[in-house]
């Protein structure tokens, strides 16, 4: 399967998933994922040699093509969903409504509630475009790599080089090669181990979108009774676990720090 171009729609027991974590005790206030790729393959090629009148006439031939491996990527949609966390109470702040998503903690005795995540609809389809944005980072980082160095090849592969010894020959067909690869990546030289590296590298930038807090969406406390459908969430388990004791807290999904469309994959992908 090829790499994603554009995010799937899911739960929050899909998001947890998507993360490795389980259903039942699976925490985080992630709203998106999208997995790095996997099994991707540089092209790779051998140079051909044949002797005809004293001459040796070297060619390129491509023996396998670049593949771009595969992922998964996923954004939480709209709607109300419980998790396997609490709020701790005595640690928010008044003051800073948004502190509300740096006191979640694993559902258990310390806090006697559980908390619900709702995420409105605006705010799901600006989910969809961040996780859409490591997408196209990911398929930026293949044609800046895998793609472009299989398009050198080809190029390559159309030439003869004549010569009057062998390392001659296949020293001219490699000469012809470095000369077709991307000017800023000429310095990998012609080992497609180096290609398949690099591609791998480019693909880790897109992490650049959360560590700088681009993507990272807030919280911050909602009525149940602002919220249509409260009454009703999506169980990660696909039904309720609590008795009437254990309170119910809703949080709402703000922008937060999110930059979202304004820096693009030539600016993230380096």
């Amino acid at each position: 399967m090829p790499l994603k171009t554009s995010p799937d729609p899911t739960d929050l027991a899909g998001i947890l998933a998507a993360e490795g974590l389980p259903a039942d005790t699976g925490t985080g206030r992630d709203a998106g994922d999208t997995s790095p790729a996997a099994d991707a393959a540089a092209p790779a090629y051998l140079v051909a040699c044949d002797n005809a009148d004293g001459q040796f006439t070297a060619k390129l031939v491509i023996t396998k093509k670049a593949e771009q491996g595969s992922n998964t990527s996923v954004y939480l949609a709209a709607g109300i969903y419980e998790t396997n966390s609490s709020l701790y109470l005595k640690g928010v702040q008044a003051e800073n409504p948004e502190s509300v998503g740096s006191n979640l903690e694993q559902f258990g005795p310390r806090s006697s509630n559980r908390v619900y995540l709702h995420m409105p609809a605006d705010l799901a389809d600006l989910n969809r475009q961040a996780e859409l944005e490591h997408c196209d980072d990911l398929h930026y980082a293949y044609q800046q790599t895998l793609g472009a160095f299989e398009a050198a090849l080809t190029e390559t592969a159309r030439l003869a080089v004549t010569k009057t010894t062998e390392a001659e020959a296949r020293d001219g067909v490699l000469a012809h090669l470095r000369d077709a690869l991307p000017q800023a990546r000429r310095h990998l030289g012609t080992d497609p181990a180096a290609w398949l590296e690099e591609y791998q590298r480019l693909c880790a930038q897109t992490a650049t979108r959360d560590s700088e807090g681009w993507h990272n969406f807030g919280l911050e406390s909602a009525d149940a009774a602002a919220i249509p459908g409260s009454a009703n969430p999506t169980y990660l388990t696909g039904k309720s676990r609590d008795d009437v004791k254990v309170k119910r807290i809703f949080l709402r999904f703000t922008k937060g720090s999110t930059e979202i469309g304004i820096h693009s994959s030539a600016q993230v992908i380096v």
